[in-house]
């Protein structure tokens, strides 16, 4: 019976430290490719100055100044908001992915330490008990 119990617990840790930790790095990596799908990084990083939702104004005549003034305003402000809101975006996914990559630098540390803490906090009860 002990010797299927070592058994056991030789398995757990050549999994745990093994295909777990493989594992680990293919989660890791799920995380980042949704984070940077869900921000659309690429994307909205090569339309960062085309206008907001498409927003422009036509040209008018060539010689109506008044229209021609409208046209350079309008289109530049939309092209000002498409860049401050595609910026912005793209901003808070590069923050979501730096703090994707410290929890995973974290939980790393945690997965690799928690054997070694489970066996201490089993001795250490124990010890308590007895």
């Amino acid at each position: 019976r002990f010797m299927f119990f070592l058994t056991i617990v030789r398995d757990y840790i050549v999994w745990h430290y093994s295909s777990a930790l493989v594992s680990f790095v293919r989660l890791y990596k799920n995380f980042w490719w949704f984070t940077v799908q869900f921000f659309s990084i690429p994307q909205l990083a090569g339309s960062l100055l085309s206008p907001f939702k498409r927003i422009t104004e036509r040209r008018a005549g060539l010689f109506d100044i008044e229209g021609w003034l409208g046209f350079i305003i309008i289109n530049l402000i939309s092209r000002l908001i498409g860049f401050i809101v595609r910026l912005t975006i793209i901003c808070l996914g590069i923050i979501d992915l730096a703090l994707l990559s410290v929890l995973a630098v974290v939980l790393y540390a945690i997965w690799l330490a928690a054997p070694v803490i489970i066996s201490y906090c089993l001795i250490y009860g124990l010890y308590l008990i007895i």
